[in-house]
């Protein structure tokens, strides 16, 4: 509902908030914490301890899936009937960011995937992940949903968006990384016919 300056602070002031409410405790020995410099650092109170605790971003990926003209969107149950979105999912430690989208890609939908390219980022403060944005093209594997994650994935075709609210297909919000991805994908159509 914001504009994009209003929704970045709101998103800053979010995570720095989040942040200090759930970092009240030093995570080194159990002491309480106390705002430093504005807020953007918490110290430990224990004189022997004393250790600075700094808000933490954690990586995640989020990916257009493409073969062809058609490309792999996903829903989940907590989202609004007709919703679909690209893939996503944490980085988990010691994973390069492309090893991510491989493996969240796989994991949530059989699909194996190659040509990983950065697209953009997105702040997403909930509660603390900065959204790195990939396109990636499918090399192979069979749609298999995982049911843990998604309720539903489909390949969509480019002529599909157009007739979207004719086949009640919903896309997520416009201030969405999701969505950025998968506009910028039916742009780069010179026959493209979006609205």
């Amino acid at each position: 509902m914001l504009g994009q300056g209003d929704g970045s602070l709101l998103a800053y002031a979010r995570a720095i908030v989040t942040w200090s409410r759930r970092h009240r405790f030093c995570g080194t020995c159990g002491s309480s914490t106390r705002p430093e410099q504005g807020g953007h650092v918490r110290r430990c109170g224990h004189e022997t301890c004393g250790v600075d605790h700094f808000p933490r971003t954690d990586p995640a990926i989020i990916v257009l899936v493409t073969d062809g003209d058609r490309c792999l969107l996903g829903r989940k149950d907590i989202w609004p009937e007709g919703v679909y979105s690209t893939l996503a999912g944490f980085v988990e430690p010691g994973e390069s960011l492309s090893e991510a989208v491989v493996r969240e890609v796989r994991e949530e939908s059989g699909i194996e995937v190659g040509s990983v390219r950065y697209r953009s980022s997105q702040p997403w403060p909930f509660p603390a992940s900065l959204m790195l944005g990939f396109r990636a093209e499918r090399v192979g594997g069979d749609l298999t949903v995982a049911r843990q994650e998604l309720v539903d994935a489909r390949w969509f075709k480019r002529a599909d968006f157009a007739r979207r609210r004719a086949i009640g297909l919903r896309l997520p919000g416009r201030v969405s990384i999701s969505r950025r991805l998968i506009e910028d994908w039916l742009a780069a159509s010179p026959e493209s016919h979006y609205q």
